[in-house]
C-alpha cells in the first residue's frame, strides 16, 4: 500500500515551543513557520484540519479514532518511532490505516532537532523514525512535523534533503502542558467559532485531556453548524485529511489515484504517498 510524509512519548518533557525557535547555526535570526500552516480556505468557509501528535499510545489513542469515526472525519496523526515500535502499537497503526487516517513522521525520539549537537544523529530522528513508522504500517510516508515546532538552518536542510516540508499548526490548546480538558474545549470554541479561515489544529493522542475533550468539541462543531445553517451563516467545514492531500498533488494524478485506489483507506494512502 502506498501512502505520505509531513508525533512524544508519554515520558518525554514539554511539549512545543512557540513558531520561531533558538537556531543552532551560524546565522542568527528568527525563524518561524509561515501561517496559516496548510494555506487560505480553498472553499470560502472557515476551515478546519485535524492532527494528533506523539502517539500512539494503545491506551488513548482507540478512543481518539473513535469519536473521530462517530463523526466521520479523517485525520493526520504524526507519530514518533519509539512510541510505534512498540508491539502493543501494531494493532492500532493498523486500525489507523485501515480507517482512512494519514500517518506522518514525528522522529525516532521527539528530540529538539535545533539542539541535537550532532548533525547525524539529527538525520536519525528523521531517518529512523521513517523506517520503524513505515515497516509497522505498510506505508510511505510523506509528511514530516519537527518536535516543538522548531525551525532552525539545520531543520531546514535535513528536510531540503529529503524533500520534505514541515507541516505546522495553526491552534494549539495546550491540553499537553496543562491537562485539563476543560482549557482545551474552551480554547477550540472560541478559536474556532471565530476562524474565517484555514486553521490546523494541534492536538495529542496519547493525553487523556484529548481524550476527555475530543468528543465534546466535534458535538459542539456540529451543534455550531446546524445554528449557522439556521441562521444562513458560513458553516465550518472539516478538511479531510485526504481532501489537503488531493489538493497537494501534482496535476493530472487525481483520476489516475482513484482508479489506483478505489478504498476510501487505500485513497488516502495513496495520495499521501505521492505528495511532493
Amino acid at each position: 500500500m502506498l501512502a505520505i510524509a509531513f508525533a512524544v512519548p508519554a515520558h518525554a518533557g514539554p511539549h512545543h515551543a512557540a513558531a520561531s525557535a533558538p537556531d543552532t547555526g551560524k546565522k542568527k535570526h528568527p525563524r518561524a513557520w509561515p501561517l496559516p500552516a496548510a494555506g487560505p480556505t480553498a472553499s470560502g468557509d472557515p476551515e478546519l484540519i485535524f492532527t494528533f501528535d506523539d502517539g500512539p499510545n494503545p491506551k488513548t489513542t482507540p478512543a481518539v479514532l473513535d469519536a473521530l469515526a462517530k463523526h466521520h472525519i479523517h485525520a493526520i496523526f504524526f507519530e514518533v518511532g519509539e512510541m510505534a515500535a512498540h508491539p502493543q502499537a501494531k494493532p492500532v497503526i493498523e486500525r489507523i490505516v485501515r480507517e482512512g487516517h494519514i500517518i506522518g513522521n514525528h522522529t525516532m525520539t521527539h528530540q529538539d532537532l535545533c539542539r541535537i549537537k550532532d548533525d547525524e544523529r539529527a538525520a536519525r530522528e528523521i531517518d529512523e523514525s521513517k523506517a520503524t513508522i513505515e515497516a509497522a504500517s505498510g506505508l510511505e510516508l510523506a509528511w514530516f512535523r519537527t518536535p516543538y515546532g522548531v525551525r532552525c538552518e539545520r531543520v531546514e536542510n535535513l528536510l531540503a534533503e529529503r524533500h520534505l516540508q514541515h507541516f505546522h499548526w495553526d491552534l494549539d490548546p495546550q491540553e499537553w502542558k496543562h491537562g485539563s480538558a476543560n482549557k482545551a474545549i474552551a480554547y477550540v470554541e472560541k478559536q474556532v467559532g471565530k476562524m474565517t479561515g484555514r486553521n490546523v489544529l494541534l492536538m495529542h493522542d496519547i493525553k487523556k485531556a484529548t481524550v476527555e475533550a475530543l468528543p465534546v468539541i466535534l458535538d459542539w462543531i456540529d451543534q455550531e453548524n446546524a445554528r449557522r445553517k439556521a441562521a444562513h451563516q458560513r458553516r465550518i467545514r472539516i478538511i479531510q485529511s485526504w481532501e489537503l492531500a488531493e489538493e497537494r498533488l501534482p496535476a493530472g494524478l487525481v483520476d489516475w489515484l482513484a482508479e489506483a485506489a478505489p478504498s476510501p483507506a487505500a485513497w488516502s494512502a495513496a495520495l499521501a504517498s505521492v505528495l511532493p
